[in-house]
Order: C-alpha cells, then structure tokens, then sequence
C-alpha cells in the first residue's frame, strides 16, 4: 500500500506537527506513507485560488495514477472498519488524501474523487483534520493487520 495525506499549507503549531508525525512513523512500519504540503494560493479571487490549488493538485498527484479521496464536509461519514474496508479495496493503487485549503477544494478536484470523506458532520480546523486523518489512517493499517490498537 502507497498513502500520501496531502495538505495545502503547513501545519498552524508544533503540536500538530509532531502529532501527525507521530503517526506518520508508526504508519511507515507498514505501509508507504508520506505527507506532502503544497502550497496555498495567496489570491484574493477565491475562485482563481482554487483553481490555481487544484491545477497544482493534479500536476503532483495525476488521477491516471492514484486514487483521490478528498475531505469534504458533504463527504461520505464512514466509521473506521469502514474506512478500512475501502482502503482495502484500493491496496494496488496508491491513496493521496486531500485536505484542502482555508478556502476549501475546487469542485473540478471533487468532481473526480473516488471517495469524498467526512471526518465529522462538525466543521474541524484543518490542523485538527491532520491529526484526526493521521490518526485514523493509522488505525486502518491496524484494522488491516487485526492488531489490537482498535479494540473490535
């Protein structure tokens, strides 16, 4: 299995960072996993910015080559053994995770998504969006792997 979470700008506190990567090195025991920050547009015109993020997605992470799953508030809300499931189903192809930028995802990047997810009918920070999604993808490979860090 190849993960990459990508996110667009970079992580608001220490905190956040070193709880991701904390995750982030437990997953690489298993699994291919990586994070990728791209950067955020600075345009004023949201729709401009969004597009110009989502130029820069595709460019990076081609859908000819790896499965989308976009974080999205009208996303999909699926409890872990799900997610785990679905991740399964995909173990060929390289996953990139999308946690757009304070101004959201373009709706051409939606669009093409094999899963739209929700980590939450609340509106979360993408700071706590990073670590929820580290925390989770974590728990699928433990999922995958019946290890008793997700007590079933």
């Amino acid at each position: 299995m190849k993960w990459t979470l990508c996110v667009f700008g970079k992580a608001g506190s220490p905190f956040v960072a070193d709880e991701v990567a904390k995750y982030s090195k437990r997953l690489r025991s298993y699994i291919s996993f990586d994070i990728v920050e791209l950067k955020e547009s600075k345009r004023d015109d949201k729709t401009r910015g969004l597009a110009e993020e989502a130029a820069d997605f595709e460019k990076k992470f081609p859908k000819s080559d790896y499965a989308w799953i976009i974080l999205a508030e009208e996303g999909k809300l699926l409890n872990t053994v799900q997610l785990a499931k679905w991740t399964e189903q995909k173990a060929s192809t390289p996953c990139v995770f999308l946690i757009g930028s304070a101004y959201g995802i373009s709706s051409s990047i939606k669009e093409k998504a094999d899963l739209l997810l929700s980590l939450s009918p609340l509106t979360l920070t993408h700071d706590h969006a990073r670590v929820i999604l580290a925390e989770q993808l974590y728990r699928c490979e433990m999922v995958h792997r019946n290890h008793p860090y997700h007590h079933q």
